[in-house]
């Protein structure tokens, strides 16, 4: 089974008689110079082939966001860009303040079962956020959404407070 490589039209691709390591280091320069460079990529993966079926072994050293870092066996080190895209992380690292808001309202109705000692604690953080919701520019349905969550908030953290009395009340 030959293999049949790319004609080389750049000046800096390696030509087929070379060994395959001189080959993929002179195809990591000339990807280093322009990487973007179809031709010098194509030749890169038609030499990878040849390299994986003569020795079937690759060690991933490290990546950056353009690039791996791999070795073989014979403990040869190159560079392999990628092509494919970056993906975002899950879940978000950032939350908006009105996802706060009902997340600590949602805390606050779970801290309701043991006499209400949960939603002391939470309604009051869920009030906050609701707060800084209302104070930055934003949608009619945000607002709205600010609104709801702060008087959902008051009105747990009162009922909390009322079986907050009555287990203080029941203790005495």
């Amino acid at each position: 089974m030959e293999t049949q490589s790319v004609p080389a039209t750049s000046p800096n691709l390696a030509p087929v008689s070379q060994p395959l390591e001189e080959r993929v280091t002179e195809l990591n320069q000339a990807l280093e110079l322009d990487p973007d460079d179809a031709t010098a990529r194509q030749a890169l993966y038609e030499t990878m082939q040849q390299m994986l079926r003569k020795d079937a072994f690759l060690a991933y050293q490290g990546e950056t966001s353009a690039l791996y870092t791999v070795r073989t066996l014979g403990e040869f080190q190159f560079i392999h860009p990628k092509d494919r895209a970056l993906f975002e992380p899950f879940p978000l690292e950032k939350f908006s303040p009105g996802r706060a808001a009902t997340k600590w309202l949602g805390w606050s109705i779970a801290g309701l079962i043991p006499a209400g000692l949960g939603t002391l604690f939470c309604a009051p953080l869920a009030m906050l956020a609701a707060v800084k919701l209302m104070r930055q520019p934003g949608s009619a349905i945000a607002r709205r959404r600010a609104w709801v969550v702060l008087i959902g908030a008051m009105l747990l953290w009162l009922v909390a407070l009322v079986f907050f009395l009555i287990l203080i009340l029941h203790v005495v």
